[in-house]
C-alpha cells in the first residue's frame, strides 16, 4: 500500500468513526453531510468523493457491523453443540451489538428511507436480508441432518418462522434492558424449540396428521 492509498483508508476511517458517533447521537434524519464534515474536518466534497452521498456512508457502516458481527459470530458457534445452543448465541451477540447498538434508530429510519426512495439502498437492503435467511435455513438444515430437530419439517418454512420471531421480539425489546430483553429472547427461544404443550398430553401436529394421509 503506498502513501496515497494509507492516506485514502485513514480519511475513510476518520470519517466512519465521525458519521458512527452522529447518526447514533441524531439519527439517520437528523444527521446531515454538513455536520459530519465539520466535525471531522473534512470538506463534503471529500465525504461525496469515497463515499458518493450520505446513504453510501451509511451503507459503509452498516458494511463495518456486519463484517464485525461475523467475525463474533464465527468465534461464538465454534464453542457450540447444538443448533439450539448456535440460537442462543446468535441471540446474545444480536443484542449486544445489534437491537441495542447505538446505531439502531438510524438503521430503523436508514430502512425505511431506502426502501421507500432509493433503488440502491432498497437492493442492498434485500441483498442483506436474503443473506441472513440463508444462515437461518442452513441452521434448520444442519439441525434436522444431525438429528436436532424433526426430520418432517420444511426448513424454508421453518427458518421464515425463526426470521418472524427474531423480527418481532426486536421490536418488542427496544426500551428494556439488555439482560430483561436476554431473558425474553430465552423465553421465545425456548418455545421455539420445545413449544408450549404439555409432553405427556401432546396432541397430534400438522406433521403427524400428514403422516397418517399417506
Amino acid at each position: 500500500m503506498n502513501f496515497k492509498q494509507k492516506q485514502t483508508e485513514i480519511t475513510k476511517a476518520r470519517l466512519l468513526a465521525t458519521a458512527f458517533a452522529i447518526f447514533s447521537q441524531r439519527g439517520y434524519h437528523a444527521a446531515s453531510i454538513e455536520d459530519i464534515a465539520a466535525e471531522a474536518g473534512i470538506s463534503k466534497a471529500n465525504i461525496y468523493y469515497h463515499f458518493k452521498s450520505k446513504e453510501g456512508l451509511f451503507l459503509a457502516l452498516l458494511d463495518q457491523h456486519e463484517v464485525e458481527w461475523k467475525k463474533l459470530w464465527e468465534e461464538k458457534r465454534k464453542s457450540c453443540d447444538t443448533v439450539g445452543e448456535m440460537l442462543g448465541q446468535m441471540i446474545e451477540a444480536s443484542l449486544t451489538r445489534g437491537c441495542h447498538h447505538p446505531l439502531s434508530r438510524a438503521a430503523s429510519e436508514f430502512t425505511v428511507e431506502a426502501w421507500c426512495n432509493s433503488e440502491e439502498g432498497k437492493l442492498r437492503i434485500a441483498e442483506k436480508t436474503e443473506e441472513q435467511r440463508r444462515l437461518f435455513n442452513d441452521l434448520i438444515q444442519t439441525g434436522i441432518q444431525s438429528g436436532e430437530f424433526d426430520p418432517r419439517i420444511n426448513s424454508v418454512q421453518v427458518s421464515f418462522v425463526l426470521e418472524s420471531l427474531l423480527r418481532g421480539m426486536s421490536e418488542m425489546v427496544r426500551q428494556m434492558e439488555i439482560q430483561e430483553a436476554l431473558t425474553l429472547y430465552r423465553s421465545a427461544l425456548d418455545v421455539f424449540l420445545h413449544g408450549i404443550t404439555q409432553k405427556n398430553k401432546q396432541k397430534e401436529t400438522s406433521l403427524d396428521m400428514e403422516d397418517k394421509k399417506i
